[in-house]
């Protein structure tokens, strides 16, 4: 598991920095080459995939301990880490570069939603275990009922 868990990081990191790239690319015809916004893009991602990173350590201790408040511990220190991001951004470029810091916050975000979302929606080697597919299989029963 821990192999698997290794690759779900890198390949989400990766797709952090690709969408990060892309929104970079994107800005280029509505701002030209704007320094604020490649520093708050670029910090915004960072702290994203720190935070994403800092989520999966927290996810692991609490499935070891049991201990289901450390997860919360988790969220008072990622919180204040976007906090303190967005406010030096804001402070270091101004409004583009914290503007360019909330969207670089969502990066890990969409990353997620695309490997796991879209896809895997598309992808011809997905298979679906056994028991997930009954209780679809069983949902979709369900919605005939109340359909008719």
């Amino acid at each position: 598991m821990n192999e698997d868990l290794r690759a779900f990081k890198i390949r989400i990191i990766k797709y952090t920095v690709v969408i990060a790239l892309i929104f970079a690319a994107c800005s280029i015809p509505a701002l030209g080459f704007s320094i604020p916004f490649l520093f708050g893009l670029s910090v915004g991602a960072s702290v994203s995939a720190a935070s994403f990173l800092l989520m999966i350590i927290m996810s692991k201790k609490v499935v070891e301990s049991g201990e289901k408040w450390m997860a919360s511990v988790g969220y008072i220190v990622r919180l204040p880490l976007y906090a303190v991001t967005f406010f030096a951004a804001l402070g270091l470029g101004g409004m583009t570069a914290a503007i360019a810091c909330l969207i670089g916050f969502m990066t890990s975000m969409v990353a997620v939603v695309y490997v796991h979302g879209i896809k895997a929606k598309f992808s011809k080697d997905r298979t679906v275990r056994p028991e997930v597919m009954e209780e679809f299989e069983r949902l979709d029963r369900e919605e005939e009922i109340w359909k008719n």
